[in-house]
C-alpha cells in the first residue's frame, strides 16, 4: 500500500517537504469525501448508503494514519482539546460509547446496520473526520476549497436527481414524484440540499471575486430548486423559518428604511402563502400545484405513524432516563411498545429502527445524558457564533455568522422530523470545522517538533499492522459479502433459488455485521418458493432453508433482544417443518421469545397460529388469530386471516368454526 510505504520513509526524521506532501495527501482524501454523496453502488445490498460509507470510512483511516504522524512529529497540529466545540463534540461521543456498554445489545451501538450505517464504528469516523479538520485547514482559502467541493458535488447529486426524472437508462429509476437522487429517499437529498444552500450564501457574501459570486448565486438557485422537487415537509419548514427569522433580524439590524419595509412585507407574503394554503377549500384547488406546494398544505396533517413512534420512543425514554437502551437500540424500544394499528399500513411498514426524530431518538437510545450532550454541541455553536458577531464592526460582517447560526437552527429543527444521516453528516460537520475556524483564539503558526510522548517509529508500526486489518475486516470484507448477496438476489430473482444459493453461501462464509440482513435478504426468497411446493426445487429449497437457519441460530445468539430475528427464525422453522417435524417445536419456542419481546405484534400470533395448525392443535391456532385480532379490531388483515383459517376448517371441526363465528359476530356487535 502507497501510503503505508510513504510512512516508513518518516522512520528517523520528517522533512518539510515530506510533511507538505502529507498535509497534501490529507486534503485530496477530504476533498474525495465530500464527492462521496454523488457515489451510488448498485450491486450491493442497500446500494444509496452502504458503499457511501465504506468508502468514507476506508478514507478517513487513510488521513487518520498520515494525520497521527503529523501530530507526533509536529505540535503544529495539535488538536485543542480545551475549545469548547471540540470538548463538546468529544462528550458527545463519550456519551454515545457509555451508552453502548450500558444498552442492550453492544455489538448493534457498535456495527449498526447495512442500511442506516449509524453504528457508533461510523460515528466515530465522521468525529476523526472533524478532528482532522479543525487541525489541518487553518487557512481560509483552504476552507474555500472544501465548501466549493461541497457545492459541485450537490451540483452533480442535482443534474442527476433531474436525470432521474427525465428517465434516463443508466440511472437508478425513480418514479415517484418527490425526487430522491443518489440518496434514494427524498428526505436525506432535501436536508444535503438545504446545507449547500447555506454554504453557497456564506461563499457568496466572502468572496471577493465577481466570477465566484455569481457561480455561488447559482448554485443557491439549484439547491434551491433541488429542495423543492425533494419535497420534505420539514426540511422547507426548517428552510421557510430560518429564512423569515433572517429577514427578521435584517429589519432590526438594517439602517435602511426601504430594506425594512421590504423584508417586513417579504415576511407577511412568506407567512400569509403558508397560512392560506392551509384553508380547506384552497387545499382542493392545488391538485395541480409544484408538489412542495401539495405536501405543504399538508403540514399539519400530521403522520400517525410518526406520532406514534415518537410516543414509543417517550415511553423507552421512562423505563432507561438516565443512559438509554444503547445506541442503535431504537428498535428493541419499537417491539416492546409495539402499536398493533402499524399493521394496516402493511407488513414493511411495521418496523422502525428510528423513531423520525433526533431527539426523542437520542432519549430512548441514550437517555439524559446522550440528548443533553447532543444539544450542548449545538448551544456552543450558538454560543461561539454569537460572540463573533457581537465583535464584528458592520452588518455586512455579522451576516455569513448569521447564516451559519440558521444553518444548525435549521438542520436541528429539520432533524425535529427525521434523523442524522451519512452525506448530510458530512456536510453537517463540515459546517462544525468552519465554526471552529471562524471563532477558535489565534495561536502560533511556527512549525514546531512535538514532545516525543509517543515513539514514532511505534506509531508507524502499529499503523502497518492495524490499519489493513481494520480496513479490510470492517469494509472490504462486509462489502465483498453485500455485493455476492445482492448477486444471488439478482441470480435468484432472474433464473431460481438454485443460480442464487451459491452466492448466498459464499456470502455467509464469514461472519460480520452485514450476515443477518443477508439472511433476510434470502429468507424472502425462501418463503417465496415455499408458496408452491409442487414447483419448488425440494433438494435446493432444503439446503437454502438449513442455510439461513444457522444463519439466524447465531445472529439470535448475537443478539438476543431483536424480535424481528425470534420472529424470522421461527418462521424458518415452521416453513422447515414440511420435511423436519422436529422444526415445529423449535419454531414455537423462538415465537414465544418474539411474543415475548414484542407482545402485541400481530404476526407473531399469526405464525403461532399456523404451528398450531401444523400440529392440528385447531383450537388453539384459533385462539391465537382471536388474539390478533384483539389487539386492535379495526385492522382487515387479522379478521381476513381467522376467516380462511374457519373456511378451511369446516369439514375438520365444524363445531369450533360455528361457536368462532359465534364469537366474531358478538364482537362485530360491540
Amino acid at each position: 500500500m502507497l501510503f503505508i510505504c510513504l510512512i516508513m520513509v518518516l522512520y528517523k526524521h520528517m522533512s518539510d517537504k515530506i510533511e507538505q506532501i502529507l498535509i497534501k495527501i490529507i486534503k485530496i482524501g477530504v476533498i474525495i469525501i465530500l464527492f462521496l454523496p454523488i457515489l451510488v453502488y448498485k450491486q450491493v445490498l442497500f446500494p444509496y448508503v452502504f458503499a457511501k460509507i465504506l468508502v468514507f470510512q476506508i478514507m478517513v483511516e487513510i488521513i487518520l494514519a498520515i494525520w497521527l504522524v503529523l501530530v507526533v512529529n509536529n505540535q503544529a497540529y495539535k488538536v485543542n482539546w480545551k475549545n469548547p466545540l471540540i470538548m463538546a463534540v468529544t462528550t458527545f461521543m463519550g456519551m454515545l460509547t457509555l451508552t453502548m456498554f450500558t444498552g442492550v445489545d453492544i455489538s448493534k451501538s457498535f456495527f449498526g446496520n447495512q442500511e442506516r450505517m449509524s453504528g457508533l464504528f461510523s460515528v466515530l469516523h465522521f468525529y476523526a473526520f472533524f478532528i482532522i479538520l479543525t487541525s489541518i485547514f487553518k487557512q481560509w482559502k483552504d476552507w474555500q476549497k472544501i465548501i466549493w467541493s461541497s457545492l459541485f458535488c450537490s451540483v452533480l447529486v442535482g443534474v442527476y436527481g433531474l436525470g432521474q426524472k427525465l428517465g434516463l437508462d443508466l440511472l437508478i429509476k425513480n418514479k415517484a414524484l418527490q425526487m430522491n437522487s443518489t440518496f434514494g429517499n427524498p428526505i436525506y437529498l432535501a436536508v444535503y440540499s438545504m446545507l449547500n444552500i447555506f454554504l453557497a450564501i456564506i461563499l457568496l457574501l466572502k468572496e471577493k471575486i465577481k466570477l465566484s459570486q455569481i457561480l455561488a448565486g447559482l448554485v443557491v438557485v439549484f439547491n434551491l430548486i433541488i429542495m423543492l422537487l425533494a419535497a420534505s415537509r420539514g426540511v422547507i419548514l426548517a428552510f421557510g423559518g430560518s429564512l423569515c427569522l433572517f429577514f427578521i433580524l435584517l429589519v432590526f439590524l438594517s439602517q435602511s428604511k426601504k430594506i425594512k419595509i421590504g423584508l417586513s412585507f417579504l415576511i407577511i407574503i412568506i407567512v400569509s402563502c403558508f397560512i392560506l394554503i392551509q384553508i380547506p377549500q384552497i387545499k382542493t384547488q392545488l391538485t395541480n400545484a409544484p408538489i412542495f406546494v401539495r405536501r405543504l398544505a399538508y403540514f399539519f396533517n400530521s403522520s400517525k405513524s410518526r406520532l406514534i413512534s415518537w410516543e414509543i420512543g417517550w415511553q423507552g425514554f421512562k423505563e432507561k432516563p438516565l443512559t438509554g437502551w444503547g445506541w442503535e437500540n431504537y428498535d428493541v424500544v419499537f417491539n416492546k411498545h409495539y402499536d398493533p394499528w402499524y399493521l394496516s399500513k402493511g407488513y414493511n411498514a411495521t418496523w422502525f429502527d428510528r423513531s423520525h426524530n433526533q431527539v426523542i431518538d437520542l432519549l430512548a437510545m441514550t437517555g439524559i445524558l446522550g440528548v443533553l450532550s447532543y444539544l450542548i454541541i449545538f448551544g456552543i455553536v450558538f454560543w461561539l457564533l454569537f460572540k463573533k458577531i457581537k465583535i464584528l464592526d458592520n452588518l455586512k460582517q455579522k451576516i455569513p455568522f448569521i447564516l451559519l447560526v440558521l444553518m444548525f437552527l435549521a438542520y436541528f429543527i429539520q432533524n425535529l422530523f427525521v434523523f442524522d444521516t451519512p452525506s448530510a453528516l458530512i456536510v453537517f460537520y463540515v459546517g462544525l470545522g468552519l465554526v471552529y475556524f471562524f471563532t477558535k483564539q489565534p495561536v502560533s503558526q511556527i512549525s514546531t517538533p512535538a514532545p516525543k510522548y509517543f515513539p514514532l517509529p511505534l506509531l508507524i508500526f502499529l499503523i502497518i499492522i492495524c490499519l489493513p486489518w481494520i480496513m479490510y475486516e470492517y469494509n472490504i470484507k462486509p462489502f465483498y459479502q453485500s455485493k455476492l448477496a445482492m448477486k444471488g438476489n439478482n441470480a435468484t430473482k432472474i433464473i431460481n433459488l438454485k443460480a442464487g444459493l451459491p452466492w448466498y453461501e459464499k456470502s455467509l462464509q464469514e461472519q460480520s455485521f452485514v450476515n443477518p440482513e443477508i439472511a433476510t435478504q434470502m429468507s424472502m426468497k425462501i418463503a417465496v418458493e415455499y408458496k408452491d411446493l409442487e414447483k419448488a426445487d425440494l433438494p435446493t429449497l432444503k439446503q437454502a432453508t438449513e442455510l439461513a437457519i444457522r444463519e439466524y441460530e447465531q445472529s439470535v445468539m448475537q443478539h438476543p433482544f431483536n424480535a424481528r430475528l425470534w420472529l424470522y427464525l421461527g418462521q424458518l422453522y415452521g416453513l422447515g417443518s414440511n420435511y423436519n417435524r422436529n422444526y415445529i417445536d423449535k419454531a414455537e419456542e423462538c415465537l414465544i421469545k418474539a411474543k415475548n419481546l414484542s407482545p402485541r405484534r400481530q404476526q407473531v400470533y399469526f405464525e403461532l397460529s399456523r404451528i398450531y395448525g401444523y400440529r392440528n392443535e385447531y383450537s388453539q391456532a384459533v385462539d391465537f388469530l382471536k388474539q390478533a385480532m384483539e389487539l386492535d379490531t379495526s385492522i382487515a388483515t387479522p379478521i381476513t386471516n381467522l376467516k380462511r383459517f374457519l373456511t378451511a376448517l369446516e369439514e375438520i371441526d365444524p363445531e369450533l368454526v360455528a361457536t368462532t363465528r359465534e364469537w366474531l359476530t358478538e364482537l362485530n356487535k360491540k
